[in-house]
């Protein structure tokens, strides 16, 4: 897998999504390239005044289809309440036809002659519009500097998106924290020609957030419950919770996967157990073969058997599985089952599964459900299924 490069050691945050924003002057843009870089989230610019970005479109459907969490940005131009709030219409009808997963955002930064009081006005206008047309809570986008003299605290009702380079923590001015932190306008990035805006992002940029009181921003597999959840791939054992530390069964991994490969269940079968459908499915194509005429659907699974299951599945839709990985580095290599071994092998090699410890595989250690959802998301990225 590939990893980001930091330009500078960020200051310690709520979970942060690595990310980027364009317009149209990097061209066509690459955005599995992007997404194999290990990028999450690109804000994509909608359009300026009253015209829309040459790229928006293409941007827009691309990077969703590469798997990316996407939002819009606009460039304000007005320079009066009624011009603003026009811009404002104008950007939703470019982007109401989107599912985007990100707030909008107002970015308003050249000012001309206007003194600080209309530049207020004109933001607020256009902020408090976009609000009404979209019922969406936009992101205030401003530089560190307007941050501290321009923005009145009227404005820190929306999130702000800062921009302040070669600093480990940006300046945020009126607002008391940050929810984008653009920390550079000259990054590189896989797939995108020339420099780059560089950014972190927490969840307070999303349009929504987990519903799940046992799962909090900070966690480690924060990232991959969220994806999981916002593609309808993972659900909770109840309404608000996920309990990430209880153990996967069998069956979860199975209706995942099932899930993925765009499967549903049929909605006039009475009678039938949550993950029914989906073992049946799994049978057929050879992925779960059960032992002994049993499959255990509720017993938790294992970590090697949970490596059989996604090379099956990987090798039933054609995916290379050719890698493999010397696991000779770890001292209970003999515990991995020989039905098991050259699964756990590609496993490894594909950077789906970690040692426990640098010398510890662990491989019938039991999956949690947090496990799950991150080695599910680890396999969707590597194989770039969206």
């Amino acid at each position: 897998m590939c990893f980001i490069c930091l330009l500078h050691p960020i200051a310690a945050h709520a979970a942060e999504f690595a990310g980027l924003d364009v317009s149209f002057w990097p061209g066509t843009i690459d955005f599995d390239e992007v997404h194999d870089a290990g990028y999450d989230i690109v804000y994509i610019r909608a359009g300026y005044g009253l015209t829309e970005d040459s790229q928006f479109q293409t941007n827009a459907s691309t990077a969703k289809e590469a798997g990316l969490l996407i939002g819009f940005y606009f460039y304000v131009t007005a320079t009066d309440v009624y011009s603003a709030e026009q811009q404002a219409k104008y950007f939703v009808s470019l982007i109401e036809e989107y599912d985007y997963d990100c707030r909008p955002a107002v970015d308003f930064e050249q000012f001309g002659s206007l003194s600080n009081d209309e530049i207020n006005q004109v933001a607020l206008a256009f902020a408090q519009t976009l609000e009404t047309e979209t019922q969406v809570t936009p992101v205030f986008y401003s530089d560190a500097s307007n941050a501290s003299s321009v923005w009145d605290e009227a404005l820190t009702v929306y999130p702000l998106w800062v921009a302040d380079y070669d600093v480990s923590s940006p300046s945020t001015g009126v607002w008391s924290d940050w929810a984008g932190f653009q920390y550079t306008d000259e990054g590189s990035v896989p797939g995108v020609s020339g420099d780059t805006d560089l950014d972190y992002y927490t969840s307070a940029v999303l349009t929504s957030d987990l519903p799940f009181l046992d799962v909090q921003t900070s966690d480690w597999f924060y990232k991959d419950v969220l994806r999981l959840y916002r593609k309808q791939l993972m659900n909770g054992i109840s309404a608000d919770e996920f309990a990430p530390y209880a153990g996967a069964v069998r069956a979860a991994p199975i209706t995942i996967l099932y899930r993925l490969d765009g499967f549903t269940a049929f909605k006039d079968v009475t009678g039938s157990i949550w993950y029914t459908d989906a073992v049946l499915w799994a049978k057929q194509a050879g992925i779960a073969m059960g032992t002994n005429d049993y499959f255990y659907p509720n017993r938790v699974i294992s970590r090697e058997e949970l490596c059989v299951f996604l090379y099956r599945y990987a090798d039933y839709r054609s995916y290379d599985v050719t890698k493999r990985a010397d696991l000779s580095k770890y001292t209970d290599e003999s515990d991995v089952a020989d039905w098991a071994l050259s699964e756990v092998e590609w496993a490894v090699a594909m950077d789906l599964l970690d040692g426990t410890t640098d010398t510890m595989l662990s491989p019938t250690a039991n999956v949690s459900r947090a496990d799950l959802a991150v080695m599910i998301d680890r396999f969707m990225t590597v194989y770039d299924v969206s």
